[in-house]
């Protein structure tokens, strides 16, 4: 299959056959965009400018985002307008994006996690939570770059802030009596 894409690269007909778009584009060229501001037109005129926050590269879609107010650090709103691939008929970058946009896109759309956290207290909740696992009877290990991650079972993962919403497993069934353990939490487990 790789070696028909290849063949079809850059070809947009074959026998009066008109090629889907994602034969035809190479998706790392839409990926690109990603962050960057950028002017599109759509068939009926219209002209909209956002940052660019993803593509779908087979419908060719852009997911546009701006800020309500002047720049994204000083407005915490967003205006977000999805462009369907089939309406747009030009596309300009503006402008580069920025470190600003960058980390204001990647804190998007993930649950707020409390920045106030020192490192001696995100340790502590961690030793807590650990205790707490192995008091339940759980067998829990230390692992990531510097030990920051708690694994359950070797099949749960819970990442700092070490909360109910910083867990990540693909076993639904588990993962929900994992959350309502570390939910039921008391305050007083020694770490």
């Amino acid at each position: 299959m790789d070696h028909v894409i290849q063949e079809l690269k850059g070809i947009e007909e074959i026998d009066s056959v008109k090629l889907h778009p994602i034969f035809t584009k190479d998706p790392a060229d839409w990926m690109k965009l990603v962050n960057h501001q950028i002017q599109v037109t759509t068939e009926n005129g219209q002209v909209h400018v956002g940052h660019v926050y993803t593509v779908d590269p087979v419908s060719e879609s852009i997911v546009l985002i701006s800020p309500v107010g002047t720049s994204f650090e000083t407005s915490s709103n967003i205006a977000l307008k999805l462009l369907v691939g089939a309406s747009v008929t030009d596309v300009k970058i503006i402008s580069e994006g920025t470190e600003i946009v960058k980390r204001s896109f990647n804190q998007l759309f993930r649950p707020a996690i409390d920045e106030t956290l020192s490192d001696e207290a995100l340790n502590a909740r961690k030793l807590k939570l650990k205790a707490w696992f192995e008091k339940n009877r759980l067998p829990v290990t230390l692992g990531g770059d510097s030990q920051q991650y708690l694994t359950v079972a070797g099949v749960i993962t819970v990442q700092p802030p070490y909360t109910e919403d910083s867990c990540l497993s693909t076993n639904e069934i588990i993962l929900s009596r994992i959350q309502a353990l570390i939910n039921n939490m008391p305050d007083d487990v020694s770490g």
